[in-house]
């Protein structure tokens, strides 16, 4: 089965992300891609898929319970 490769733009646009996220994506080794020619980088949309569905926020990244107003958010599960 060939994998479904997409530019960084198509990528961008399909996932509602920045082309610049979607590039650094790539660069990064988070997702899988590889370099066509003279720049060019075709990025694998199974592995985006399976990293934005595998992101999760650490306690770190919680955010902060707002002191004043009573405003909570929604605790994640």
């Amino acid at each position: 089965m060939t994998p479904e490769m997409k530019s960084i733009v198509e990528t961008a646009e399909r996932y509602g992300i920045t082309p610049h996220y979607a590039r650094s994506l790539a660069l990064s080794g988070k997702v899988k891609a590889v370099r066509i020619g003279r720049g060019k980088i075709l990025i694998n949309q199974q592995s985006v898929d399976d990293y934005f569905n595998s992101a999760r926020l650490t306690d770190e990244q919680e955010p902060k319970k707002p002191e004043i107003g009573g405003i909570h958010p929604i605790p994640l599960r």
